[in-house]
């Protein structure tokens, strides 16, 4: 019942429905009550409810549900989640205008998807990197990961996606970005991000001052 929830609230995210997706995550739960620690099933429905949240612009819910995971996932040694409730936390803050948290926790997503190999994952916290560096006045190491993100996505065999809340906000801070360098500086500084090899850049990134 759990994998299930999972599935079709995961499904109602990313087609744009978070009504639906907070509505059959809950379902789940309600199904099979017990602790959030209980099972891999119940961790990834209350994901799902805190993309709802999001999504749904209950911004401090989202907040106060996923610093509560993310102590639990930290205290489990449980990272595939851990990652996800970092990335919401970065969603969360970079929604409010807070781009210091916000790039905190976009790159503390980024560690754990280092850990556990998620290309996929990787190329989604990559395009909130490239947002948050942008709402931070890093326009140009903006555009470079912007660059780097494009080439984890292709390695990922997939388009650039994610949950519909990101695209406004991908195009927003993409907007601010190339109007602080200009659309030819910007388009140079995201083609050097493509060239380079994606997992040596990054890690180069991640194990560099922040």
């Amino acid at each position: 019942m759990l994998g299930a929830a999972y599935a079709g609230g995961l499904t109602a995210l990313l087609t744009g429905d978070p009504a639906a997706a907070l509505a059959r995550a809950e379902a789940g739960l309600d199904a099979a009550p017990g602790p959030d620690a209980g099972s891999p099933g119940r961790l990834r429905c209350l994901l799902v409810r805190v993309f709802a949240y999001t999504a749904l612009g209950e911004r401090e819910r989202a907040r106060e549900e996923a610093e509560r995971l993310r102590a639990l996932c930290l205290a489990l040694g449980e990272r595939w989640a851990l990652s996800y409730f970092d990335y919401q936390l970065a969603l969360v803050h970079l929604g409010g205008g807070r781009a210091q948290p916000a790039l905190r926790y976009a790159r503390a997503a980024l560690e754990s998807k280092r850990a556990i190999e998620d290309s996929f994952g990787t190329a989604l916290c990559l395009d909130l990197l490239a947002a948050t560096l942008s709402a931070a006045g890093q326009a140009e190491r903006a555009a470079r990961m912007s660059g780097i993100a494009e080439s984890f996505w292709a390695t990922s065999g997939h388009p650039q996606r994610g949950t519909p809340e990101l695209a406004p906000l991908r195009e927003r801070y993409e907007a601010l970005a190339r109007g602080a360098l200009g659309d030819e500086r910007w388009e140079l500084a995201r083609r050097a991000g493509r060239r380079t090899d994606a997992r040596e850049a990054l890690y180069s990134w991640l194990d560099g001052p922040d």
